[in-house]
């Protein structure tokens, strides 16, 4: 039975090994530190959400039944002037403007949100480096 290790090889072996390990172990320390950091914020930025997009659901839910509300009175008064199609297509024209103006305004507003990255690590890191 040959051995192709000797005991200088395999001690130079565990001596580089040894090194090597003692001068990657920081590193190793400092990226699984800031990934935890990432990983918290992106969580923490995620129960915001959570609990925005609850709010948001009954609010839209509360909001239909106003503009609903809302779309039968203002068809009801302008029938007093006009005739009932006219009153109808009157609201309907001012509810459709309404509406594209929110969401547009909605819809920039996600744009900041989306992607949700962990902005607030990635600073930290281009600080330090």
């Amino acid at each position: 039975m040959t051995d192709d290790s000797t005991p200088e090889t395999s001690f130079a072996d565990r001596l580089r090994g040894q090194i090597g390990s003692k001068a990657i172990d920081p590193v190793i320390r400092a990226v699984r530190t800031e990934i935890g950091a990432a990983r918290d914020e992106i969580a923490g930025r995620a129960r915001d959400a959570r609990a925005g997009i609850v709010l948001v659901v009954v609010g839209v839910v509360l909001a239909l039944i106003t503009v609903a509300l809302a779309a039968t009175a203002g068809v009801t008064v302008l029938a007093l002037v006009l005739p009932l199609w006219s009153a109808t297509l009157v609201v309907l024209a001012v509810f459709a403007v309404a509406a594209a103006l929110v969401l547009a305004g909605g819809l920039r507003a996600l744009k900041r949100g989306v992607p949700p990255v962990p902005a607030d690590t990635v600073k930290n890191l281009t600080r330090r480096h």
